[in-house]
């Protein structure tokens, strides 16, 4: 074999595919808001490239990761309910504006880990959260004016969430070969 031939053959190795990522990006806690470009559009898992993606090749892979979103994603609200009783408002709606679970929940800063908020822990009337067991429920009350009869009367909020455990992140994916 010639010198000439010798090199020929070291530069004609196979093509060997390279995935590379780019840095990934959070994008929801909601499957049908995110879409993977990559071949077969799988949103469970990562896409590596193969010999059948040509080196120069790009897509957008989409896949789940179990863990903690965002602030404003980590909980999904399952209800909702706002009723007045005789009573004095403890513990007191601590937040301004609106009074809804979105407001509330904002006001605790979206962790409802450990609060004196947190009230009997949510039936199986949400099916949801029989499935996880990820499920808060919270309350609070708002003062309303003495009744006529001199009784204390309040507003009671009470918030029903489930903790999301799992979000997608997406990033662009280029192939290379490896060899070069």
């Amino acid at each position: 074999m010639t010198l000439c031939s010798c090199l020929y053959a070291a530069q004609s190795k196979p093509y060997k595919p390279h995935t590379v990522r780019a840095q990934a990006q959070y994008l929801s806690t909601d499957a049908l808001a995110v879409t993977d470009t990559c071949p077969g559009g799988d949103i469970i898992n990562p896409f590596s490239c193969s010999k059948d993606q040509p080196a120069g090749f790009t897509c957008f892979d989409v896949y789940r990761v179990q863990g903690d979103p965002i602030d404003k994603e980590r909980y999904s609200l399952l209800d909702q309910t706002i009723t007045t009783e005789d009573t004095t408002a403890e513990p007191k709606c601590n937040f301004t504006g609106e009074l809804n679970c979105n407001n509330f929940l904002q006001s605790l800063k979206y962790n409802l880990d450990f609060s004196w908020f947190i009230t009997n822990f949510p039936s199986s009337s949400f099916p949801q959260c029989g499935q996880t067991y990820t499920c808060t429920r919270i309350a609070c009350w708002q003062t309303l004016a003495d009744t006529t009869y001199g009784a204390p009367q309040a507003k009671k909020l009470a918030c029903v969430f489930k903790r999301n455990q799992i979000y997608f992140l997406g990033t662009q994916i280029t192939c290379q070969d490896k060899n070069k």
